[in-house]
């Protein structure tokens, strides 16, 4: 992290690297490897709020202006910024202020953020987590080797969404109540107060660092979604600093935020700080920090466990032993699997009356099929129960046979496209197969699940709201007046509903159902490949309207080979995925349109699958899906984090259930650090 000529360039490659901590109520803390916010979103501690601001989380630490002083005045910088040069008839310009840049010796997000910085006789460690089930940000700067320092914290205040900007204003009041070892700080009316628990001396103040800016969100046309305007750079107001020696190696100095006043009465009320409770606030740390550990370390085990079984069944399922050989050797769950599922686990939050997947942060939305595809990735990793709460909070919902397409901050539903129906059916099929002999989900079915499933079927069939129906071929219709299409990822979702629906019609022992509902979606795919298939392009028509069908190509044409069984012939299958993948992929994942747009990872999942699918999974159909992913065969849990949830859950889902972990198949070493 050395700065070199250009600071800038330096901080911004420096800044790439991020990390992502969650309570899993909705309270998010992100940031990056330098500790410079990039984005808006980059805020030490947001968290859902109550009253007039309850549709989004608000951003209450942006974060802490660090440095440590020697005993001869020799100050060093350890938190970075980029901030906006302002002069006079000038355009504005973006400039780094390099703080630690050149002191940070090293940094590592498992299993929480932490820095290790360097300077003339000292090394001191920061590190920052949140606490599970409370909007809680913990901080630590402990003194490592050398010494005596004195570290200098200040907290820098804002109050908005994570998406808005903080101008300098009257409003904010700043006010600051404390007693030793405690600073209650007001902001703005209608927002909640932040209390800091520390260990050391803390000194008011009343001021503003004005000009910080944002370059991964275009510094250049700042906007304020809150207020409607635009603005040059964000304020952030600093109600004092602490002040702390470090003596000797080992001494640290403890921070916590957090809008719960109350906070340390409540987790000791939880039996959270050990019986009898400890007292000072390193102790409690220590204790927070212990269980946290112990937390994380049984998800990673679980998940490794649940995937190793996974594959298994895979592995079996795509190879089976003729009879008589020997047995090959079981491998091991893939190394990044153990990341993947934190990144899972950390979109989850309980909501009063479900479990949601925080699949858009920014405002707390929640879109209902990448929701579903989350807990498809949890069934994966055999986290049956959260999969299972997941799919009965979507069927609360259900409304007219439609599940909700999303639920805004404050958990109200939406509702539009058909596609989270689909999808749910998917997942509950899912569940009935990989836990048949579970008495959760037995009594999770005979509860209503396979009736009302059975609801959104007749609803979706004889129309619904949305201009949602089917026409008199079978095929499902979205959408009113002009707007109204047949969509070809739709309908192949439809057809594996209706295969999954005869599935859990069998289970259910309801054979007549059962023959109707594979009739109807082997007539569908008699029909499918006439109405979509554009044999001009190699690929599917994205849709049809009343006109007729309109020439495009997207990622989601994938459905129709990716979900077994394949809705089109080999032949048409192979010419399909040939043209999405010479059209549609990039390393990185596959992009929304032919050279255009971001490549999104949550579609190298389907690829994969597609790919292994129509190839009848040969060879070199392996070894080229295996070469694909390989830029995320080494994800770290910081790496994760960079992925949205509902690519961790297809990466999760294609490293365990698609591709074969064994060398002779694939022609490629596999070990640790190599999936």
């Amino acid at each position: 992290m050395q700065p070199g000529q250009d600071v800038l360039a330096s901080l911004l490659r420096a800044s790439s690297r991020t990390w992502r901590l969650s309570d899993g109520r909705g309270a998010l803390s992100r940031g990056t490897a330098s500790g410079a916010a990039t984005r808006r979103a980059h805020a030490l501690l947001s968290a859902p709020q109550v009253g007039p601001h309850a549709e989004w989380p608000a951003v209450a630490l942006l974060r802490f202006d660090d440095r440590v002083r020697l005993a001869e005045g020799q100050v060093t910088e350890l938190t970075p910024a980029f901030m906006l040069s302002i002069r006079p008839g000038a355009t504005p310009s973006l400039i780094a202020r390099a703080g630690g840049l050149s002191a940070c010796e090293s940094f590592t997000e498992t299993p929480w953020p932490r820095w290790r910085f360097r300077g003339e006789g000292w090394l001191i460690e920061r590190e920052y987590r949140l606490i599970e089930d409370h909007p809680a940000l913990l901080a630590t700067w402990r003194l490592i080797e050398g010494g005596p320092v004195q570290v200098h914290v200040a907290p820098l205040l804002v109050a908005r969404s994570l998406e808005g900007l903080q101008c300098e204003t009257p409003e904010f009041r700043g006010a600051v109540t404390g007693i030793p070892g405690r600073v209650r700080c007001l902001t703005v009316e209608g927002y909640a107060p932040l209390t800091l628990w520390h260990g050391g001396a803390f000194m008011p103040a009343r001021a503003w660092q004005r000009g910080l800016a944002y370059p991964y969100d275009g510094w250049h046309d700042l906007g304020d979604p809150d207020v409607g305007s635009a603005t040059l750079g964000e304020d952030a107001f600093l109600p004092g600093w602490v002040q702390c020696p470090l003596a000797e190696p080992g001494a640290a100095l403890h921070i916590v935020a957090s809008p719960e006043e109350h906070l340390f009465r409540t987790l000791a009320s939880e039996q959270r700080l050990g019986t009898p409770p400890v007292r000072t606030l390193a102790e409690c740390l220590a204790v927070l920090d212990l269980a946290e550990g112990e937390r994380r370390g049984k998800i990673h085990d679980s998940a490794m466990a649940g995937a190793a079984r996974t594959l298994r069944q895979a592995a079996a399922a795509h190879a089976p032993a003729a009879e008589g050989s020997p047995a090959a050797a079981e491998p091991p769950a893939p190394a990044a699997v153990g990341p993947l599922a934190a990144r899972l686990h950390a979109a989850l939050f309980e909501r009063a009356d479900r479990t949601g997947v925080l699949t858009r942060p920014a405002r707390m939305h929640e879109s209902g099929p990448e929701a579903l595809r989350v807990a498809a990735g949890l069934v994966t990793l055999r986290e049956f129960g959260p999969a299972r709460d997941i799919a009965r909070g979507y069927l609360m919902y259900l409304d007219e046979g439609l599940a909700p397409e999303r639920f805004d901050a404050g958990g109200y539903p939406h509702y539009g496209s058909p596609e989270a129906s689909l999808w749910l059916i998917h997942l509950v099929d899912l569940l009935a197969r990989r836990d048949p002999g579970s008495e959760a989900t037995q009594a999770f079915l005979q509860d209503g699940a396979y009736s009302m499933l059975e609801g959104v079927l007749h609803h979706l069939r004889s129309g619904a709201r949305h201009g949602v129906h089917c026409d008199a071929h079978g095929f499902l219709w979205a959408g009113e007046d002009d707007e109204a299409s047949t969509r070809a990822d739709l309908n192949a979702l439809w057809y594996h509903a209706l295969a999954a629906m005869s599935q859990l019609a069998k289970l259910a022992k309801r054979r007549e159902n059962a023959a109707f509902y594979m009739a109807w979606a082997r007539e569908l795919q008699r029909a499918y490949a006439e109405r979509f298939w554009n044999e001009q392009g190699g690929c599917l028509y994205d849709e049809v309207t009343a006109e007729g069908p309109l020439r495009s190509l997207s990622p989601s044409q994938l459905y129709a080979v990716s979900l077994p069984p394949m809705l089109l012939t080999p032949e048409l299958s192979l010419r399909l995925v040939d043209t999405v993948t010479r059209e549609l992929f990039d390393p990185r994942g596959l992009r929304p349109r032919p050279g255009d747009g971001e490549p999104a990872p949550a579609w190298l999942g389907p690829w994969a699958a597609a790919t292994l699918r129509s190839h009848g999974r040969d060879r070199l159909a392996k070894r080229r899906v295996r070469a694909a992913l390989e830029h995320y065969a080494r994800l770290g849990e910081g790496a994760a984090h960079e992925l949205d949830a509902r690519a961790a859950a297809e990466l999760v889902r294609v490293w365990v259930e698609e591709i074969d972990h064994d060398v002779a198949s694939s022609g490629l070493e596999v070990g640790a650090s190599k999936l």
